[in-house]
């Protein structure tokens, strides 16, 4: 894999990275602190991938963009790849600004819409249910459940979307970029290959320095979702080295076929520790997340450990290489098959 040899864009600029397409950089309030957002010159006028999170740097970002390098620009749509705030939380605000149409798959807009109107004492219950699955005791819930942000604090109230689907088209005005979905970091995320050009706008799947966090499903307890992550990287590695992949968070690069390739080789290195432990003695997801973790995980960070953690032990209970019990108290405790 090698970084491409492209500036990262300065705050209300944007950066050319191909003929049509642009490349945007905004700042988070949190750990993962930026992400991408790209735009492509279409017929219709400029197509924006992803929003970015609620806040008033980003209300500031926008205001900067559109009465600078986007000032009296028409706008055809806004693309969104997945539900997490950071990639949705200003779409309805852009949309309510600039009158435009607004896209994204069903089951990411399933996800926002039932995190986006849940009332807060149902929310907290969601998250309490989270940690009493994965072992915490009593007293670290108390202490670190009121760092569990509410969804809704990070994200504009959703605009009307148009839902699209795997195979969808997106014509620039160079180029042809196909729609593909996912499952893995997120229910059902967009990515856009244009193959001829070898350009792959990645989302939050393929990224260079990190593994995106593969999270369980809430709705769906048996939802293998590392299965699917692991099925997307397999796939993916049809672009070859060539392609220059941009991702949504950290920089663009290419080799992106080797990339995924280490990405397999990660997660399943994870999984044989985690196989490890159970040879010894069965585990709860919080046992887990010491042995897949090397870094010590802050109360901001740790329902996304859980989520990981029990994302591999899911795996491992659906290929049949473990098996798991529900204690009474509702923890889940697993152990070798």
């Amino acid at each position: 894999m090698t970084k491409l040899d492209i500036n990262k864009p300065k705050f209300g600029e944007l950066t050319k990275i191909a003929s049509d397409l642009y490349w945007a950089h905004f700042e988070l309030p949190f750990r993962l602190n930026h992400v991408n957002l790209f735009l492509m010159d279409t017929p219709e006028g400029i197509l924006i991938l992803d929003a970015g999170l609620k806040s008033e740097h980003s209300e500031e970002h926008w205001e900067a963009l559109l009465n600078g390098p986007l000032k009296s620009k028409k706008f055809a749509g806004i693309v969104i790849t997945h539900y997490h705030p950071d990639h949705i939380g200003m779409a309805g605000w852009l949309q309510k600004k600039l009158n435009i149409k607004c896209y994204t798959t069903e089951k990411e807009l399933f996800t926002a819409k039932t995190f986006r109107s849940m009332p807060d004492d149902e929310y907290a219950k969601i998250f309490k249910n989270v940690f009493v699955r994965a072992g915490m005791s009593e007293e670290d819930i108390i202490a670190k459940g009121p760092a569990t942000r509410l969804y809704k604090n990070r994200v504009y109230e959703l605009p009307e979307f148009e839902i699209i689907k795997a195979g969808h088209e997106f014509n620039s005005n160079d180029g042809k970029w196909i729609v593909r979905t996912d499952s893995g970091h997120s229910p059902e995320h967009i990515s856009l290959l244009d193959k001829e050009r070898k350009l792959y706008l990645s989302g939050d799947f393929l990224l260079p320095r990190i593994s995106p966090n593969i999270s369980d499903n809430f709705f769906d307890p048996l939802d293998d979702r590392l299965g699917e992550y692991l099925k997307y990287l397999n796939e993916i590695q049809e672009i070859g080295s060539e392609t220059r992949v941009f991702p949504c968070h950290d920089w663009p690069f290419d080799e992106g076929a080797q990339r995924a390739k280490d990405l397999i080789k990660h997660h399943n290195h994870r999984l044989s520790l985690i196989i490890e432990a159970l040879n010894k003695k069965s585990i709860t997801i919080m046992d887990s997340i010491s042995i897949i973790f090397d870094r010590k995980i802050g109360d901001e960070q740790m329902h996304f450990a859980i989520g990981e953690a029990r994302a591999h032990l899911i795996h491992l209970d659906v290929t049949g290489q473990a098996k798991s019990e529900m204690d009474e108290r509702g923890t889940v405790h697993y152990m070798k098959n």
